[in-house]
């Protein structure tokens, strides 16, 4: 009330109000504040900002978790996109995204890509991050559970 709904502050605890929600899986109440999140972000940074990015990933991680797969590999394929324009293909955001999506496309059931990218996302952070940099055996142990599960 104090600073108003677009202000930075405001929308930073918005997006990690939404974050907090999605790690209790409550999906479809994260989305709703992701998205009036990104909503402003877009009218007052622009679509291409790294927050209003962050903030679109976010949503799309939310949609997955409900289960719409082809919607949320819709909207991670584009975030990461941007991503890799605005940041570069090795910026940790980026990684993440790539990540996400490769995680959306396994539950959409294109496993096959969903391998090629999470082998993708494990190449690049071993080069960027090291071999034994936590996220870099997060995307190491994802790769090993997309392949066992699929097999």
């Amino acid at each position: 009330k104090t600073l108003g709904e677009d202000h930075p502050e405001t929308l930073g605890s918005l997006d990690n109000i939404a974050f907090a929600l999605t790690g209790q899986e409550k999906y479809s109440q994260a989305e709703v504040l992701y998205r009036n999140c990104w909503e402003v972000r877009k009218k007052t940074l622009g679509e291409d900002h790294p927050e209003t990015l962050h903030t679109l990933h976010g949503m799309a991680v939310a949609v997955n978790g409900q289960g719409n797969h082809d919607k949320a590999v819709e909207l991670l394929q584009g975030c990461w996109e941007d991503m890799k324009k605005k940041l570069g293909e090795e910026h940790p955001d980026s990684l993440e995204c790539l990540y996400d999506l490769a995680n959306a496309l396994k539950n959409q059931g294109n496993h096959s890509k969903a391998e090629k990218l999470q082998r993708d996302c494990c190449e690049i952070s071993e080069k960027t991050l090291g071999i034994n940099h936590p996220e870099t055996l997060k995307y190491k142990k994802n790769l090993d559970l997309m392949i066992t599960n699929t097999n």
